[in-house]
C-alpha cells in the first residue's frame, strides 16, 4: 500500500508536526482531517519510493531471460551469460562510420586566459 503525505490547510498545530504520512490503500478516499488533532488537511505531492529488483550479475540475469555481453575489443562484444549469439561483431563499414562520427563531433574549448 502506498504512503501519502498530508499537511495542515490553514492553521499550524501545536500537537502535530507540519506534515505527516499515512499508509492508505489506493481505493481509500484522501483524509480531510488530521487523525490526531482534527484540523483540516490536504494531500501533498511527495517523492515516490519505488523499489525495483534487478539482477546483480550475469548468471542471475540469464535466469530471468536476459543475455549479457562484455566488450572484447573495438566493435566486438562476447556473450557472458544467457541465450543468444556468442559474439556481436560490427562490420568494417559500421566501425568506420562510428570513427567518423567521433571525429566530427566538436569538442568545446574553454580559454581560461581571456
Amino acid at each position: 500500500m502506498p504512503t501519502y503525505e498530508y499537511e495542515k490547510l490553514d492553521e499550524p498545530c501545536e500537537i502535530c508536526p507540519g506534515r505527516f504520512a499515512v499508509i492508505q490503500a489506493l481505493s481509500e478516499d484522501p483524509l480531510t482531517h488530521c487523525p490526531t488533532c482534527g484540523l483540516l488537511v490536504k494531500k501533498v505531492i511527495s517523492a515516490a519510493n519505488i523499489k525495483t529488483i534487478a539482477p546483480t550479475n550475469a548468471d542471475k540475469a540469464a535466469k530471468q531471460g536476459f543475455t549479457t555481453y562484455k566488450k572484447a575489443e573495438t566493435g566486438t562484444w562476447e556473450k557472458v551469460a544467457g541465450e543468444g549469439v556468442d559474439v556481436l561483431q560490427g562490420t568494417p563499414d559500421q566501425l568506420q562510420q562510428v570513427q567518423a562520427e567521433k571525429q566530427t563531433k566538436s569538442k568545446k574549448v574553454i580559454n581560461l586566459d581571456d
